[in-house]
Order: C-alpha cells, then structure tokens, then sequence
C-alpha cells in the first residue's frame, strides 16, 4: 500500500521511526545544551542566505533567466557554506539532484537559502566514479532558490540543489543534527536517496545510528 507521497506504508513508518530518533539524538542540543555533545550542531545553525535581483543579462533566448546562472550562484553559496562549517578550502566531489520548480523572470527578487543536510564525520562512499575521498569527512548542502513577492508577501520555490563537499585535510567535524521534524524527515529522505545513488547498502544512515 502507497501514500499520497509515493512511499510504502512501510517506508512512511521506517522514515518515521528514523526522524524520532534523530530528534531524540537532538533533544540535549536542543533543550540542555550545556550537556549536549561538543561534536554536534543544530542544522538551522548552519543556514547561510544570498539575496539578489535577476538582470536582464542572465536572460536567455525566452526571456527568463539562465538555469545555468541560477545553479552558479546556489554553488558558490553551498562552497561558502562548506568553508564556514568545516573550517577549511572544501572540495566539491558531486552535484546532485537539481530540480527547477517554477522560471525566475528578469527584475525578480530571488533568495538563495543552504543548510548542511547532514555531515558524515567519519567519510563516505561515492563510488569510484568520485576521486578518492575515502575516511575522509563529507559535507551535504542543501540550496533552495525562492522568488520573492513582497507586494503579497509571498514566496515561491523556483529550484532545489544538492552538493557534496569533502574537507580534504580534516580528520572529523561536527554531526549535524535536526531541530525540527520536518528538518529530520529530510535529513533521512537525503541520506536514503544518497545511500541509493552511490549503490551502498549501509553507511551514510549507520553514522547516525540510524538501522537499516
């Protein structure tokens, strides 16, 4: 059986399971923080905006604005995003999933928004397609492109970018835990699909003690 998502009723109840026990990992952070683990960071701790006005010349031959200008200015967001959560030059092993919701239009008020998705402080597997990265700690960011509207005081998605960073000299850096459930039901939809896409059967969701 399907829910309106698409998901299992078994894949529903397992992601779940999974966002609960991310929000419990998070609760010391969250409401004891003097307690909680040094090594760890809330995600909204890790937001970093851009905003600008689209020009006319980024526009291409149907008056919109380039995709391709779009997903440079969510890059060097997601780079500056990496630098400031890892401390160091970052190197960017994959560009994931883009999506493109709606078109920008020229003199559109767009706001580029990251976060870290989630941290894999121990390294992970890309595959072999990927230069060598292996033990060494990855970095996930997520950008999202909203188009303003402050006459309505509304926004809309226009895109979504995924970017996987490595932190080439670093041994470890800090676990990136959720503040919200929404925050931690996404975390678990990245790291499902990432786990997918490089073709691992364990890893990403065993680095937060996340069973399979």
């Amino acid at each position: 059986k399907k829910s309106r998502s698409g998901e299992t009723t078994e894949e529903s109840s397992k992601m779940e399971h999974r966002a609960q026990q991310l929000m419990k990992d998070a609760f010391p952070l969250l409401r004891m923080p003097s307690l909680a683990d040094p090594n760890v960071i809330l995600m909204s701790h890790t937001k970093m905006e851009n905003n600008l006005i689209a020009q006319p010349q980024v526009r291409n031959l149907s008056n919109r604005i380039f995709g391709g200008f779009l997903m440079r200015r969510a890059f060097e967001l997601a780079f500056a995003s990496a630098y400031s959560f890892g401390g160091e030059w970052p190197q960017m092993l994959e560009v994931d999933n883009i999506t493109f919701h709606t078109p920008v239009d020229v003199g559109d008020l767009l706001q580029f928004s990251s976060r870290v998705i989630y941290s894999l402080p121990d390294g992970g597997d890309l595959g072999d397609a990927v230069k060598k990265h292996s033990s060494k700690p990855l970095v996930m960011i997520e950008v999202e492109c909203y188009v303003m509207e402050p006459e309505k005081a509304e926004a809309h998605l226009s895109n979504r970018f995924y970017f996987t960073f490595v932190l080439p000299t670093k041994d470890s850096c800090r676990k990136v835990l959720p503040g919200t459930l929404e925050e931690a039901k996404r975390m678990v939809q990245r790291m499902v699909a990432d786990e997918e896409q490089a073709g691992l059967g364990t890893g990403y969701l065993l680095q937060y003690d996340l069973d399979k």
